[in-house]
């Protein structure tokens, strides 16, 4: 399990990353943390690690008492499946997250002894290991990996994948959110030759067949959940015609 935690204090570094480490070894659980109380940090790991994690924040950042909230939005925008939690003196926050559309699983005070502070953590900890690790038989994941990086996103909330124009760069462009990550269309098409998921539209995108909903003949595009669409070459659009007589 991948673990975020955005925290600028030191003195509550430190007890977080001893709190997980303590938690990895008594649950026999591998937890790869990592701690920054940089914003742009922060958000670079956002944008860059693998979707599924569990993200803890301070709501306070240098004396900004909402930047925590800012953030957890910013990774709503990156990852819907986020599991995030609030670790804060301030609580009285929690009705803000309605507001911001966070959504998070809980509000853990600093100020808690280490024995209520530590159930607080590993509570969040199991939560996410049984919701999003364990919980495969319940939704069909897309996993790619490429040179180390990895992406687990579930097929049914991807509508496409396109270059990004960097090198070696793609984009998943899925139902509210959008990831980027490492990876070659060819070699997801070589990958993807026995599910047979996504049609190659166009030399730079590929649709995810499940959510395709019709093709606009003038502007020559697929279209997609709430009107998202991607060109298709000419040469292509027999085959979607095909694909959506069949769906």
């Amino acid at each position: 399990m991948k673990v975020l935690v955005l925290e600028d204090e030191l003195t509550h570094q430190i007890r977080m990353e001893s709190t997980l480490a303590t938690i990895s070894e008594e649950m026999g659980f591998a937890i790869k943390v990592t701690t920054t109380g940089k914003i742009s940090e922060f958000k670079e790991y956002v944008e860059n690690e693998e979707v599924n994690q569990l993200y803890f924040l301070d709501i306070d950042i240098k004396g900004e008492e909402t930047k925590g909230l800012e953030i957890a939005r910013f990774i709503r925008q990156h990852n819907p499946y986020a599991i995030i939690v609030f670790v804060t003196t301030k609580s009285e926050f929690a009705t803000l997250t309605f507001k911001y559309k966070v959504s998070a699983l809980d509000f853990i005070d600093k100020n808690l002894g280490d024995d209520a502070f530590k159930e607080h953590i590993q509570s969040a900890i199991e939560y996410t290991k049984s919701t999003l690790l364990e919980n495969q038989d319940m939704v069909d994941y897309f996993e790619y990996s490429y040179r180390g990086g990895e992406v687990r996103i579930p097929y049914q909330d991807i509508l496409y994948i396109e270059t990004t124009g960097a090198s070696h760069k793609l984009r998943i462009v899925g139902k509210n959110f959008f990831k980027e990550f490492y990876g070659t269309i060819s070699d997801i098409q070589e990958k993807d030759e026995k599910s047979n998921r996504f049609f190659s539209c166009h030399k730079s995108y590929l649709a995810n067949i499940g959510n395709i909903q019709g093709y606009d003949k003038k502007s020559k595009e697929i279209i997609f959940y709430e009107n998202h669409r991607c060109p298709i070459t000419r040469m292509k659009v027999g085959k979607l015609k095909t694909l959506l007589e069949e769906k």
